[in-house]
């Protein structure tokens, strides 16, 4: 049985659209079911999951995957991507799914199209961060071993403890700046530890109308001027982190 519809994305169309589109996953052919003005770029499958312990399988498929998706986004403007596996059970479940979310899709589809998503990261370099002009005092020397070696763990825990106090300082400082000069901006979680580029103090994924990325480079170039700090900035991308998730569960629609 090959009812079930395998969804890659969600996108704007119109009747017109619906002839087949390429190739998916493992060279299926790919369609557009279209309901009420949105469209579901699908292949026809069996219910099941694509399902394997070959890694080198696993990933071929996840990249037909998402170079689907991108060809979507090509033909038709921003999609609304699915994930890997999303398999509704007939054309029925998919269109009562496209039809109960209608709202949200094309609220989504509105707010993304014509923008393009920027990823930042700003590091910090650790002295600057700590604004450190001289090094701990070293008590050993007065002091026996075993109460230096405590003597040494509480500085080491201080300096936690400002390392977090100053990051939590940079992050506050830069994030409403940025804030002010792009549509959307989603708090993205920091790297642990250091690198030669210093303490990660923000990372972040940027939603920016098409056309208007200089007030945003504005705000980065001064960052990245400040004495210790180094911005990495990242895209256009498609704005992917943005899309967010549509209602309840699709397993209420027989995926």
């Amino acid at each position: 049985m090959t009812g079930s519809k395998y969804t890659y994305c969600i996108v704007d169309a119109t009747d017109k659209d619906r002839e087949t589109f390429g190739t998916g996953i493992d060279g299926e052919p790919v369609s557009v079911v279209v309901q009420d003005g949105t469209g579901a770029i699908v292949h026809n499958c069996p219910p099941e999951a694509y399902d394997t312990d070959d890694r080198s399988q696993a990933e071929t498929w996840v990249k037909q995957h998402n170079s689907t998706i991108e060809r979507a986004a090509d033909a038709f403007g921003t999609p609304l991507p699915m994930t890997f596996d999303t398999i509704f059970e007939d054309e029925a479940s998919l269109r009562t799914f496209l039809t109960e979310h209608q709202s949200q899709i094309r609220n989504r589809l509105d707010v993304l199209a014509g923008t393009e998503e920027y990823g930042i990261r700003i590091y910090c370099e650790e002295d600057v961060l700590l604004e450190e002009t001289e090094p701990a005092p070293d008590s050993t020397g007065s002091r026996d071993s075993g109460m230096a070696y405590f003597d040494q763990k509480k500085r080491e825990k201080q300096r936690q403890r400002e390392r977090a106090e100053r990051t939590k300082e940079r992050f506050q400082t830069y994030f409403p700046r940025i804030e002010s000069v792009v549509d959307e901006i989603i708090e993205e979680e920091l790297e642990r530890g250091g690198d030669d580029r210093g303490r990660n103090v923000l990372t972040a994924s940027c939603l920016v109308a098409n056309g208007e990325i200089d007030g945003l480079k504005r705000v980065l170039s001064e960052i990245d001027d400040e004495p210790g700090v180094d911005v990495v900035f990242t895209g256009p991308w498609h704005p992917y982190s943005f899309v967010g998730s549509l209602g309840t569960a699709t397993e209420n629609y027989g995926t």
